[in-house]
């Protein structure tokens, strides 16, 4: 999960409105994607500008009046979800609280005023380390699921829930929030500036969220938290990281094989453990010694959707198996339920306490 958040605008958000357009101007009108906000789905792109540019008090000229954040799931976890857009604007929606709550001033949401659309498409730019090493060109598409979402959002707090909740008592305060996710304050208590805007908390609580939503099981190689330690971190922590990248995945490999009563048939030095486990580390020792998190990113999110989309569709073509079986006539269903007799009892005796012959578990 990658969290961005831009460099915010002094003017008008009609030139980025117009840009995040651009998907729409290929596409037939009713295929059009439109934007959306806490409580409002198909919305147009006038009526983001509209919003925006007239939500803001007391900032001066060149003052930012917005910002942008774009959230881009890794292929990984658009697989499991299968990039369902009714699943990533609810997980949108629930991003956009923890935006708010981690101003630290007890606001929510509603008391923000933002506006996103989803894209399917990106193209390499400057910052990919592809292009910084002359592997791809600036300007050419990305393979695969590139889906993602833009979130424009006004830096002045909602001036209609502000107006209302002031004419309600609700506060007191002379002047409405002016909220800059770009802060260096992070948690303050004292001084003119309360609360703050804590980045990496930010980009820890949407992965919390996606994962709690969809029940994503994820990978101490794909969180925040790993990423952010290889590219930032000292010689010892990232040592330690990767230490325990290799631990997890060793117990990953067990655990799957274990699942799958998998039959392992021994060979001093050579399991299946110990080779998933040296080829971890050899994608971590070179991703740590070119200092290329990006890259090891992406490998690891390309490999764990295409895992992830072999899964479905053995699900996929099993149960099409199934339903041409039985629509066949009598002898195909005989024969079916005779198959599936055979594999249940398989099943049973590939369970480790039923075959003692079979080697329970993977080498230490």
């Amino acid at each position: 999960m990658m969290t961005k958040i831009g460099a915010g605008g002094a003017g008008s958000c009609g030139g980025l409105v117009e840009y995040l357009e651009k998907e729409n101007k290929l596409k037939p009108e009713q295929q059009a994607e439109f934007w959306f906000s806490q409580n409002r789905e198909q919305l147009a792109g006038h009526e983001v500008v509209a919003q925006i540019d007239h939500n803001k008090r007391n900032l001066g000229r060149e003052d930012a009046k917005y910002y942008q954040v774009i959230l881009a799931p890794s292929q990984a976890e658009l697989a499991h979800i299968g990039a369902d857009p009714q699943k990533l604007q609810a997980f949108t929606r629930a991003t956009m609280e923890e935006y708010a709550a981690n101003f630290g001033k007890g606001i929510e949401s509603k008391d923000l005023v933002w506006f996103a659309k989803i894209e399917h498409s990106r193209s390499f730019d400057h910052t990919d380390r592809a292009v910084q090493l002359g592997e791809q060109q600036k300007g050419i598409a990305k393979t695969g699921d590139q889906t993602h979402i833009h979130v424009i959002v006004s830096r002045t707090e909602n001036l209609r829930e502000y107006v209302e909740g002031k004419k309600n008592e609700l506060h007191e305060r002379k002047n409405p929030y002016h909220l800059s996710p770009l802060t260096n304050h992070k948690a303050t208590t004292k001084g003119p500036v309360i609360g703050g805007f804590e980045r990496n908390s930010f980009s820890q609580r949407t992965e919390q969220r996606f994962d709690q939503a969809f029940s994503y099981d994820r990978s101490l190689t794909e969180s925040f938290r790993f990423l952010h330690c290889m590219k930032y971190g000292d010689e010892q922590a990232k040592g330690e990281m990767q230490r325990q990248a290799a631990a997890e995945s060793q117990k990953r490999a067990q655990s799957y094989e274990q699942s799958q009563g998998v039959e392992m048939y021994m060979q001093p030095g050579k399991t299946l453990e110990n080779e998933f486990a040296d080829d971890l580390r050899a994608v971590l020792s070179k991703a740590y010694e070119q200092k290329d998190v990006n890259d090891l990113g992406a490998a690891l999110a390309t490999a764990q959707a295409e895992r992830e989309r072999q899964r479905v569709e053995e699900e996929q073509k099993a149960e099409e198996a199934r339903k041409l079986a039985l629509e066949a006539g009598t002898p195909e269903r005989t024969k079916l339920a005779e198959q599936e007799k055979i594999d249940r009892q398989l099943k049973i005796e590939q369970e480790p306490r039923n075959a003692p012959r079979i080697i329970q578990g993977l080498s230490r």
